[in-house]
């Protein structure tokens, strides 16, 4: 019944996606129109019921009411079963003023508290990619020697960051690692001047959220808000290996002092040699000007090392030795779903579904070739957010694709026809080729073609506005 009716009116629908495309009204409009007609969405999670969402679902059900007296029940259900997004923009807009008052009142709240805290060092990451997992290793390398604080999973919106500042931060905390990200030029500078950081960290200029971006120049412009914006004498670690921060760095040493200024990575004064895989994990030498050390991860892959490295030029900065850096390496664990390999009924999985980019995906594809076992399998939906860039990306992908897997699953319409374009120009077996409209129909085909000491790649996970 629950079903039937939801097809019928697909007011929760619409306000779910209203609430992951995170309240941006033209985001909303643009979602609805390509999809005039998408009904009972395939949904990953659940709406959540918020104070934000239950106002805006109370203002929401006012504009209905209103409605229904104006222009009665019959015309009221016909707008509700074809264009209900009308109603949840009219409670939004009526909501709006609400939603401005609450944010300002967190945002200065939380600037109160680290106005009460002058001692704390704050330490911001941002990055195409890489800055969760880089994240995630600083605050292993740094919490036995300093009282840390990071922000929980990938919270690095404003509010966020308020929320974490407000909910984790104590009087004794003596160091925060905040990351943050930005859909769009001027909201890394304002995350920047809110927080004030001591140092900033850079892990990667790529093609992520390109659709949003129109450009990668746009991309690197908006990451590198964040060194900009820093104040004088503050410190900037960057991915020497990363071309536009090499580019864009050259004109900010005397913002705040070219000694400030630290490049990671090949050629630079902090670098990783040797590198060894095994089962269990990842070794290699670690170069820096206190001295080498070696290093293992109980990792395993390449992508580890040069986060691991950029987590590492942070933490030695700020006084860790090297004794403890490699002592403290063999506690890391890994970040979820990026990259991330798990065990499940004598298979290994590589959960990358968190991670959309271009160079994530290569990376994946790199780790499944390298992990024994067989078959491999590629489980995908292709790769999104890319904007004008997606067609030549999503079959770039795919030619890689071929030289690795064994069997390729592919799930949902979004890129279904890039990825069988580029499959079958570069002769990959037809037969060997699937396609499930769900994560789940994948799961069923994988059980029917692999057996234990299979090696999967789940590469992205659909966003809920995608098909």
């Amino acid at each position: 019944m629950l079903k039937t009716l939801s097809k019928i009116l697909p007011l929760l629908d619409h306000l779910y996606i209203f609430q992951v495309l995170e309240y941006k009204p033209i985001f909303f409009i643009s979602w609805f129109l390509k999809h005039l007609f998408a009904r009972n969405l395939q949904r990953k999670h659940r709406l959540e019921y918020t104070s934000k969402i239950k106002l805006l679902l109370l203002f929401t059900l006012g504009w209905i009411y209103l409605s229904w007296q104006s222009i009665g029940l019959f015309l009221t259900f016909l707008v509700l079963v074809f264009i209900s997004p009308i109603f949840i923009l009219l409670g939004f807009i009526t909501y709006l003023p609400l939603d401005i008052y609450f944010k300002r009142k967190i945002l200065n709240q939380a600037k109160e508290k680290l106005a009460a805290l002058p001692k704390l060092k704050i330490i911001a990451i941002t990055g195409s990619y890489g800055k969760t997992s880089t994240k995630d290793m600083l605050y292993t390398l740094l919490w036995k020697k300093f009282r840390v604080v990071k922000t929980p999973k990938s919270y690095n919106t404003p509010l966020g960051l308020a929320q974490t500042i407000l909910d984790y931060l104590k009087p004794n905390t003596e160091v925060f690692i905040a990351e943050i990200g930005t859909y769009k030029k001027g909201e890394i500078k304002y995350l920047t001047n809110f927080l004030n950081p001591k140092i900033g960290v850079i892990t990667a200029v790529a093609p992520q959220h390109l659709e949003r971006f129109g450009s990668l120049e746009n991309i690197a412009h908006a990451k590198f808000e964040l060194v900009e914006n820093l104040n004088p004498k503050s410190q900037a670690f960057l991915n020497g290996e990363n071309q536009w921060l090499q580019k864009l760095a050259s004109h900010i040493a005397s913002h705040i002092g070219s000694g400030n200024v630290e490049f990671y990575g090949q050629k630079s004064r902090y670098f990783a040699s040797g590198i060894k895989f095994t089962k269990n994990g990842t070794s290699f030498t670690l170069h820096t000007p206190s001295g080498n050390s070696q290093i293992t991860l109980p990792l395993i892959g390449e992508h580890h090392v040069k986060n691991f490295v950029a987590a590492a030029t942070v933490a030695l900065n700020l006084g860790v030795s090297t004794d403890e850096i490699e002592k403290r390496a063999a506690k890391l664990l890994p970040t979820p779903h990026r990259l991330e390999i798990k065990k499940h009924n004598g298979q290994t999985i590589i959960d990358n579904t968190y991670n959309t980019n271009p160079e994530s995906a290569r990376a994946a594809l790199k780790l499944l070739q390298n992990l024994p076992g067989s078959p491999k399998v590629v489980i995908t939906p292709g790769l999104v957010e890319l904007g004008w860039e997606a067609t030549r990306e999503n079959r770039a992908f795919a030619k890689e694709a071929v030289r690795v897997a064994d069997y390729i699953i592919i799930v949902g319409e979004y890129a279904k026809h890039d990825l069988l374009s580029s499959l079958s120009t570069n002769k990959f077996p037809r037969e060997k080729t699937f396609k499930a409209a769900t994560l789940n129909q994948a799961f069923l085909i994988l059980r029917e073609i692999t057996k234990p000491g299979s090696v999967v790649l789940l590469e992205n996970d659909l966003p809920d506005q995608y098909f």
